[in-house]
């Protein structure tokens, strides 16, 4: 009976990498008198177990940087019970990301409105980021692209949207066009 544990341990081993900590659990698990393949399929299951506890810590390791580089650089405080709070410097800091993140596309909530509208853009390439921005934004709230510089849908434009091609300077390159009820197209300042 012995040398048959034996060389069931031994054969697992041969061909495996593994650690003793996780072979023996494996082999415990497995229960005594298992075969190779439920032996295997507990040693995979640690495995992954191992797998995702070692990302799960990497996450965490790079959160604690990540705060306590935030931490150092003066945008956070901690408190004596360990809460955090912005401090007046990350308060600015974070104006400053939000005033950035203007074409946001998850800023635009999807909104009928009750006349078509047709976006037809001509942007250069150097505005190739906010051409793609622009075009996130307008799937976001539903337009329905024709050509792939030309947009219609009945949609309710947000008011953030046309200040915001401003502040990316792109307005001159978008044009904005309204249908109305008798068929005629109406242009919308940009």
């Amino acid at each position: 009976m012995r040398g048959k544990i034996t060389y069931k341990i031994l054969d697992f081993i041969e061909d495996r990498s593994m650690d003793s900590i996780n072979f023996a659990k494996a082999f415990l698990n497995a229960g005594y008198g298992a075969t190779f393949g439920k032996m295997e399929y507990e040693r995979d299951i640690l495995n992954r177990k191992s797998e995702i506890y070692k990302i799960s810590r990497e996450n965490k390791r790079r959160l604690q940087v990540y705060l306590s580089r935030l931490k150092s650089d003066g945008l956070i405080l901690e408190s004596s019970k360990n809460k955090m709070k912005l401090s007046i410097k990350g308060k600015k800091k974070l104006n400053i990301l939000r005033q950035n993140r203007v074409l946001d596309k998850n800023l635009y909530k999807k909104e009928q409105g009750g006349r078509a509208i047709i976006i037809s853009y001509d942007i250069p390439t150097p505005f190739n980021r906010e051409r793609d921005i622009l075009r996130g934004i307008l799937k976001a709230l539903g337009f329905t692209m024709i050509h792939k510089s030309v947009w219609a849908g009945k949609v309710k434009l947000p008011s953030d949207f046309i200040s915001a091609l401003g502040q990316l300077k792109i307005n001159d390159f978008v044009e904005i066009m309204e249908i109305t009820k008798n068929g005629s197209i109406k242009s919308i300042p940009a």
